[in-house]
C-alpha cells in the first residue's frame, strides 16, 4: 500500500504533470527515425530498434503508474471499510 500511495503522490505532483509525463507522452507518440538520416542500413535498424523498445518501455511505466494509482485508490476504500465485508477473501 505504502508503494501505491507513493507512486499515486508522485503522479499527482506538478513535476510529473508538467515535466516528467509530457516528455514520456511526447517520446511514445514520437515516430521511427527518419532513413534520409542514415548512411548505413544497420544504423537505421539499429536506431529503430532502440526506439521500438523505449516506447514499450514507455508504455509500461505509464501504465504501471495508472495501476498503481488505481490500487492506491482501492486499498484505502478496502482499508476504510475495515473487516466489515463478509465476502472479503483473504488480506492484501
Amino acid at each position: 500500500m505504502e508503494q501505491a500511495n507513493l507512486v499515486w503522490q508522485m503522479s499527482n505532483s506538478r513535476v510529473w504533470e508538467e515535466v516528467f509525463k509530457p516528455f514520456l507522452s511526447e517520446k511514445l507518440n514520437q515516430s521511427f527515425p527518419d532513413p534520409a538520416k542514415f548512411t548505413k542500413e544497420e544504423e537505421f535498424l539499429y536506431a529503430a530498434k532502440v526506439a521500438s523498445i523505449f516506447k514499450k518501455v514507455i508504455a509500461e511505466i505509464l501504465q504501471w503508474i495508472g495501476y498503481q494509482k488505481e490500487e492506491a485508490k482501492r486499498l484505502i476504500k478496502k482499508q476504510e471499510k475495515g473487516s466489515r465485508d463478509p465476502f472479503e477473501i483473504g488480506k492484501e
